[in-house]
């Protein structure tokens, strides 16, 4: 959570992905700009090891 300068009070701090709040104490990953909880990391892995991707069978030859 973030807390807010001006008023005092904390922000609610949400994941990038699904929107869902993630609360204190919560464990979740900051990358690339995006707060990301962990019902959500196996998505986010596929987006950042995108282009990492191969097909069995299909390698790209080097």
């Amino acid at each position: 959570m973030y807390r807010d300068k001006r008023r005092g009070r904390r922000q609610t701090l949400l994941c990038t992905l699904c929107g869902q709040e993630i609360t204190e104490g919560e464990e979740y990953w900051f990358c690339s700009g995006a707060s990301v909880c962990a019902a959500c990391l196996p998505d986010l892995a596929r987006r950042e090891l995108a282009p990492c991707r191969e097909i069995r069978g299909r390698e790209a030859g080097l």
